[in-house]
């Protein structure tokens, strides 16, 4: 079956084909439409409502629905969100293990939380929540877009159900959605691999992992995380390695050497059912657009290829999306400054990532050993009080000075 196919000539741009009932026509005209619900998503609805930009959010998937995510903020992360997480905490870490699998195990502390856990469902479903109070956005889930189509200064967007018009476009619907392909305007220097199990706490006969761990070496090309939450545990593996087999072997084999003990044949087939993967690109490079279309989050594979975060850059790059539709909507700006604006906390923040990647996971063992002797310190520091990866780099000379001074950044052990 031929999936949408882009259609570009003397007329208008079109993207895709609509099937099954006629869709019904909507008469307004909204200033936005955003594809997509996620943090990137509904952060640039978030911006644009508070803007006063009318607009429209349309997901595929009925609300609350489930994501597979580690669900670990950092706190970056945790500014760049619209509003506080409040009760969404499931448990907050001001230490974490980087460690050399079956190495060097160093445990790095600050002064403030480094790790906010939450579960990305919940935390997707509340920041829909609470952009659906606002009286002039339209929420439509449960529709996919079917058909895309650029023309006369304005998107006309196709589900099953409708069809609805505006003046600019977001697209937050990931790297193989339907904006990211109708408008190819992001490309990914690479991708990386990510595969999960969420545990529940009632279902382990024991609790090895105290503090959020990173097992660097555990895969190929990667390493292997444990998330602690308040009712369950993120465990799982990111990998830059291409084509990688046995992924849910090598999981579970990740599982056994870490400590963990089941207590039940059933609780273990139940957990090994959970078992979620998926890609993540990185690393985008992102071409400016004279069209008011603006990608964000995974679909301008907008991610950290050292660590594999992408909600920081989701939220960030939602917000600065909003916040330019509202210019371009009021006649200051244009959508050509799209890049630029996001160059300073997203693009410069997943370029370096994606530099830095390919040296350390060649040999992460000795990758970090020169951390624990040069720049752990600022790092953490950095991290701790909000600062981007880039920032982390450029500034570290005055980091390393102010966690010395204030002795917020500590080493608290390392076990051979």
């Amino acid at each position: 079956m031929r999936g949408p196919r882009l259609q570009r000539g003397r007329g208008p741009l079109s993207f895709g084909h609509t099937a099954g009932v006629p869709p019904t026509l909507t008469n307004e005209v909204f200033d936005l439409l955003v594809v997509g619900a996620g943090p990137g998503g509904s952060s640039a609805v978030a911006t644009a409502l508070r803007a006063g930009l009318a607009v429209a959010q349309l997901d595929g998937a009925r609300f609350p629905r489930v994501k597979p995510c580690a669900g670990g903020l950092t706190p970056k992360a945790v500014h760049a969100l619209p509003r506080e997480l409040g009760v969404l905490v499931r448990g907050t870490f001001a230490e974490f293990e980087f460690n050399a699998w079956r190495g060097t195990r160093t445990v790095f502390g600050f002064r403030a939380p480094l790790l906010t856990m939450v579960a990305r469902p919940e935390l997707d479903n509340r920041l829909v929540e609470d952009n659906r109070r606002h009286a002039r956005l339209s929420f439509l889930d449960g529709e996919p877009v079917r058909a895309l189509e650029w023309r006369e200064g304005r998107f006309h967007v196709r589900t099953e159900r409708r069809e609805l018009v505006a003046r600019q476009l977001v697209g937050a619907d990931g790297a193989n959605g339907i904006v990211a392909r109708a408008f190819p305007l992001a490309e990914a220097r690479g991708r990386a691999a990510a595969v999960e199990l969420v545990l529940a706490r009632e279902a382990l006969a024991n609790d090895p992992v105290p503090r959020p761990c990173f097992d660097f070496g555990a895969v190929p090309r990667g390493y292997g995380w444990v998330f602690p939450k308040d009712r369950e545990l993120s465990v799982g593996l990111y990998t830059l390695a291409r084509g990688l087999k046995d992924v849910r072997a090598r999981l579970f084999a990740y599982l056994g050497a870490k400590g963990f003990r089941w207590r039940s044949a059933a609780a273990e087939a139940e957990a090994r059912a959970s078992f979620e993967a998926h890609t993540i690109p990185l690393g985008g490079r992102l071409r400016a657009s004279e069209v008011p279309v603006y990608l964000v989050g995974d679909a301008g594979a907008f991610a950290d290829a050292l660590t594999g975060e992408g909600i920081y850059h989701a939220l960030e790059s939602g917000r600065i999306a909003g916040e330019l539709c509202a210019r371009v909507a009021r006649g200051e700006s244009s959508s050509a400054s799209y890049p630029a604006e996001l160059e300073r906390t997203v693009l410069r923040d997943t370029r370096w990532s994606w530099r830095l990647s390919g040296a350390f996971y060649r040999r992460p063992d000795l990758a970090l050993r020169v951390l624990r002797h040069t720049l752990w310190r600022p790092l953490v520091h950095g991290t701790g009080s909000g600062a981007t990866f880039s920032a982390c780099l450029a500034r570290a000379p005055r980091l390393w000075l102010a966690a010395r001074r204030t002795r917020s950044a500590k080493r608290t052990s390392e076990i051979g």
